[in-house]
């Protein structure tokens, strides 16, 4: 699937590739594995972008610790900044930022400390977390609720953690998982997700099935509506048994 995902990057001709985390599912895969995925990025010679998740964290442990990848992909760039990290593509105009995950810290805010875009015409974020909406409610972790996207100076913002496709409420920003290609809890959708950021300004998205001649347009792609912070927690205080409600 994942050499789908390349072939159909070269079919499309795309400028720029994000993985928005969990690109590798832990640290112990196989170093055959690793190679065969920096092989496959080299192919497709635009810039990729890994900005990681919890399963394939920087810091102590890191997968991306054991192989160079961008020795094998020279036009891969991994993020490793907890705090927030910018990467600027001059040539195609586009500003890059997200936090990367360390698995060291359990309240971690995918959007947190977002900055404003630093000159580039086009500004895209990356959000590794859980998209609090109504069939969601507080269940995961590393929650990403509707007011997070209020006040962003992003054109579009990427997301990780799910296996799932779907666009999600951002308010003003246009925002969606890609979801995994090939799911490892019984999501087969097989699919991939292209973003096309317009000389209008309008940011629009299709979804590309790897294994069959079948896309999807922008309005096509399943639609999730978000919760605030406030009303995902009084819904979970209205469900939960008495006295087990949060402070």
């Amino acid at each position: 699937m994942f050499r789908g995902v390349i072939d159909l990057g070269l079919s499309e001709h795309v400028d720029l590739m994000v993985i928005a985390g969990d690109f590798f599912d832990s640290a112990y895969v196989q170093a055959e594995t690793m190679r065969f995925a920096a092989d496959q990025i080299a192919r497709l010679e635009a810039p990729v972008v890994v900005v990681p998740g919890n399963h394939d964290h920087v810091g102590p442990g890191s997968v991306y610790d054991r192989m160079d990848l961008a020795a094998v992909a020279q036009n891969l760039i991994i993020t490793r900044d907890p705090a927030g990290e910018s990467v600027l593509l001059d040539s195609l105009g586009i500003e890059v930022w997200g936090r990367s995950h360390t698995e060291q810290d359990p309240d971690f805010a995918p959007l947190a400390g977002a900055p404003p875009r630093n000159g580039a015409p086009w500004h895209i974020g990356v959000a590794h977390g859980h998209y609090i909406h109504p069939q969601a409610l507080l269940s995961g972790s590393f929650h990403i609720f509707k007011e997070d996207f209020r006040g962003l100076d992003f054109d579009y913002v990427a997301l990780g953690h799910w296996e799932v496709q779907a666009r999600v409420d951002g308010g003003d920003v246009t925002a969606a998982y890609s979801g995994a290609p090939e799911g490892m809890i019984g999501v087969e959708r097989r699919r991939a997700l292209i973003v096309d950021l317009e000389a209008s300004g309008d940011v629009r998205l299709s979804s590309h099935s790897l294994v069959r001649d079948d896309r999807l347009d922008h309005a096509d792609i399943p639609l999730l509506g978000g919760m605030s912070r406030d009303a995902a927690l009084r819904e979970r205080n209205r469900t939960l048994p008495a006295g087990r409600g949060t402070r």
